[in-house]
């Protein structure tokens, strides 16, 4: 199975689009495995949101969807890596996001 760790790597942080509530579960699930966490929020406060910020310190934070959605828009640089979370665990090898699934959202 895949892990959040291996996909970060190097990188300062990813990106990962969460597509329902399941997948939520999923995510939390392996995160508080890989020993993650939302600053000192206890697990049981954490809440479902469609875009997580993961830091390679184990730092995690939510990402504003006006943030996610612009980050799609022409020249932006410097973005992170943005990841599927659905197709990453499911094996997928193409994981990668190049739309914000939100529609209408950037042209």
């Amino acid at each position: 199975m895949r892990t959040i760790k291996e996909i970060i790597g190097n990188n300062e942080k990813v990106w990962f689009y969460i597509d329902s509530p399941d997948t939520w579960e999923k995510f939390k699930a392996l995160a508080i495995a890989e020993g993650f966490s939302f600053g000192s929020l206890p697990q049981d406060k954490w809440v479902y949101g469609n875009v997580v910020s993961v830091k390679n310190n184990g730092d995690m934070g939510h990402v504003p969807l006006f943030a996610w959605c612009m980050s799609f828009a022409k020249n932006v640089q410097n973005c992170p890596e943005k990841v599927d979370f659905a197709k990453y665990i499911s094996g997928c090898e193409d994981f990668a996001c190049t739309e914000s699934h939100f529609k209408g959202a950037v042209r």
